[in-house]
C-alpha cells in the first residue's frame, strides 16, 4: 500500500524592501524646502511692516532710538513670517502627499520635519540679511542725518513662529494620510494552502478477496496449507 502525499508548492520569496525610494523622496522634499526657505525669506523681507528709528546727535555723539516706542511693527513682522511659513509648510505637505505617499511615506515625513526646521531658520536669516543694514543696526544708520528716520533691521521676537513651518507641514501630511490614505494599496503576496494529507487507512480491515476471519494485509502471500 502506498499513500501519496501532495507536496506543497514552493513559497515564492518576497522582494526585499529597499530604502532607495525613501531616500529619494526625502532628498526631493528637502531640496524643495530649502528653495521654499529662500522664497519665504524674500517674501518676509518685502511684506513685513518696517520699524523705524530716529537719529539724534548730542555732544557730537550719534544715538538711535525708536521713532515710536509703542510701535507694533515687530508684532507685524512676526505675524508676516508666521503666515509665510504656514503657507510654505502646507504647500510642501500637499506636494509630499501627492507625489510620494505610495513610494516614500516615511522619508518625506522625516524630511518635512527636519528640513522644515532648517528651511524656517534659513528664511529668517535670509530675510534679515536682505533687510536694512544686513541685520546690523549701526550699518543701517550710515548716511542718515541728525533727526532723520531709518528702517531698523528685521527681527523675529517670538521664536515660536519658526517652528510653525515643520509643525504645519508634518501635521497636515499625516492628516491627509489619515483622511484619504493611499488610494492604490499594494497587492497582497500569494497565499498557499497547507498540504492536504490523505485520509487515514485502516490496516486491520480485510482487503478485497480475503477469506476467513483473518485479516490480510494487501500484497502479502497467504500462509501455506
Amino acid at each position: 500500500m502506498s499513500i501519496e502525499i501532495s507536496t506543497p508548492a514552493p513559497r515564492s520569496a518576497r522582494p526585499r524592501g529597499t530604502w532607495a525610494p525613501e531616500v529619494l523622496g526625502a532628498l526631493v522634499i528637502s531640496a524643495l524646502s530649502l528653495v521654499a526657505g529662500v522664497i519665504v525669506g524674500v517674501a518676509w523681507r518685502y511684506l513685513a511692516p518696517p520699524v523705524q528709528g530716529v537719529i539724534t546727535v548730542s555732544d557730537g555723539q550719534k544715538s538711535a532710538f525708536y521713532e515710536n516706542p509703542e510701535t507694533k511693527g515687530f508684532v507685524g513682522q512676526d505675524g508676516t513670517f508666521a503666515v509665510c511659513a504656514v503657507v510654505a509648510g502646507a504647500l510642501l505637505a500637499l506636494a509630499a502627499f501627492g507625489w510620494f505617499r505610495h513610494r516614500a511615506p516615511i522619508g518625506v515625513a522625516l524630511a518635512l520635519a527636519g528640513a522644515g526646521i532648517g528651511a524656517a531658520y534659513l528664511a529668517a536669516w535670509f530675510g534679515v540679511w536682505l533687510g536694512p543694514g544686513r541685520g546690523d543696526v549701526i550699518a543701517s544708520t550710515k548716511g542718515v542725518p541728525a533727526n532723520g528716520l531709518f528702517d531698523l533691521p528685521l527681527r523675529i521676537g517670538a521664536t515660536g513662529v519658526v517652528w510653525l513651518w515643520p509643525a504645519v507641514a508634518v501635521g497636515l501630511y499625516f492628516l491627509l494620510v489619515l483622511v484619504f490614505g493611499p488610494s492604490d494599496p499594494e497587492p497582497e503576496p500569494p497565499q498557499y494552502e497547507f498540504p492536504q494529507w490523505a485520509d487515514p487507512v485502516d490496516l486491520t480491515a480485510p482487503g478485497p478477496g480475503a477469506e476467513g476471519p483473518r485479516d490480510a494485509v494487501p500484497g502479502s502471500q497467504p500462509p501455506a496449507g
